[in-house]
């Protein structure tokens, strides 16, 4: 049995034992840490980037005890796995009180966007596509 598939059975143990919930961690510290390890850089300022995590849009968000499985899996047990871009997170460079504050302020995110009729500029432009 490969590394993935064992992470890939884990997370889906876990999620399937444990209820979505909303986390412990306290959302202003999260923020901060959420900031400090550059989690921006590609999710974006409010979840939305490279690897959207907005509206718990990834199944890592399920619940607290995954999130924290898949940071440690990422560093414990996948370190090389070459699919993956996210940073390895082990223990001890961020530990599990300040990863579930980043899970908390995670929780915050919404995607809501506008329709398209209520941005003037866009309409505009898909009008004028329709025309040529």
């Amino acid at each position: 049995m490969t590394k993935l598939t064992l992470f890939t059975g884990a997370i889906a143990l876990v999620t399937a034992s444990i209820a979505i919930g909303q986390g412990t961690g306290d959302v202003v510290r999260g923020k901060k840490a959420y900031y400090d390890q550059a989690c921006y850089a590609c999710h974006g300022y409010q979840g939305i980037g490279r690897r959207n995590v907005a509206n718990r849009a990834s199944g890592v968000l399920v619940n607290e005890q995954v999130f924290l499985l898949y940071l440690r899996a990422r560093a414990d047990q996948n370190p090389d796995l070459s699919t993956q871009t996210m940073p390895h997170y082990p223990a001890s460079s961020l530990p599990d009180d300040v990863a579930r504050d980043i899970y908390a302020y995670i929780l915050t995110f919404v995607d809501d966007p506008p329709e398209v009729g209520d941005i003037p500029v866009l309409q505009a432009i898909l009008d004028d596509a329709e025309t040529e």
